[in-house]
């Protein structure tokens, strides 16, 4: 029982952890492209911090779409959003150094109008008056709705646009674009909840009868038990047994003589015997005893 206990609170611990390490990270599994047209962009991954995505070839548009629907805990809350930001990497930058590009950037549509946007430059230029890139650098983005009439009043529509707009040749010089850390606040600055990455998970069943079988099944043990799960199973027998051998207090009656009958022992001795066969054989027996 001990043990049990024990592989029931990890059990519930490891869930209620998972579900709070999820709990403010938006669903980005359902990001997709913008404006109905696969084109716009290729999703590279998604996972419980953002997306990564990049333009479909040099040129193209790249425009990552997500609507509030698909963040939001409790979709009602769209009427509390007042403002909101997100970080913006950029990896693979250094492929830049050595020419004349000097800018990355974009910015971002929120539902009812345009993000602050950002920009990139780089850090440094070399004596060619040549840009040097690193190869990973952030930016924050952000917007505010000042207006009640700029709220969304459905969350299913409102759609959050992620745009790069510096028409540089992303795909061939391997550049991939992140959001990460997106938080919406209300007037008060508190962080509106997010669902969970994935979404809703039900909890898996914890299995009961793993322990149980083991108690049943004492007579052949699994090669993986434990000590300590043999050791309780003997322990129950013998407890078991006792119980029996308690009800069992009265002899055996000796049988009429009998030319032609066989002598049978009696007394409690051979009463305890026959009842530690009983207990070996199942517990069913003498459940069905206590209940006549």
């Amino acid at each position: 029982m001990k043990m049990k206990k024990l592989i029931s609170g990890l059990t519930a611990f490891a869930v209620t952890a998972a579900l709070s390490a999820g709990a403010s990270a938006a669903d980005w599994s359902k990001a997709g492209y913008a404006d109905d047209d696969p084109d716009t962009v290729k999703i590279i991954s998604a996972d419980e911090n953002g997306i990564t995505f990049t333009a479909k070839s040099d040129g193209s548009p790249c425009k990552a779409r997500i609507t509030l629907i698909d963040v939001l805990e409790n979709p009602e809350d769209v009427s509390r959003i007042y403002s909101g930001s997100w970080t913006v990497t950029y990896t693979g930058l250094s492929s830049l150094s050595g020419t004349d590009i000097g800018w990355m950037g974009g910015g971002t549509y929120c539902a009812t109008g345009n993000s602050a946007g950002y920009g990139l430059s780089p850090n440094a230029y070399d004596e060619n008056s040549k840009a040097v890139w690193e190869d990973s650098q952030s930016v924050t983005d952000s917007f505010k709705w000042l207006l009640s009439s700029k709220v969304p009043k459905d969350a299913a529509t409102a759609e959050f646009v992620f745009m790069d707009w510096s028409g540089q040749p992303l795909v061939s010089n391997g550049i991939t674009v992140s959001i990460t850390d997106f938080k919406l606040l209300d007037k008060e600055g508190n962080e509106i909840p997010q669902k969970p990455f994935g979404g809703e998970e039900e909890a898996p069943a914890e299995e009961e009868t793993t322990e149980e079988k083991h108690v049943m099944n004492f007579a052949r043990p699994a090669k993986n038990d434990t000590e300590e799960t043999t050791e309780a199973a003997e322990e129950e027998v013998t407890e078991e047994t006792a119980e029996t051998e308690a009800e069992v207090t009265e002899p055996a009656p000796a049988p009429e003589p009998d030319s032609r009958s066989v002598p049978v022992k009696t007394g409690n001795t051979s009463a305890a015997g026959i009842a530690l066969v009983m207990a070996i054989a199942g517990a069913s027996a003498f459940a069905a005893k206590k209940k006549q």
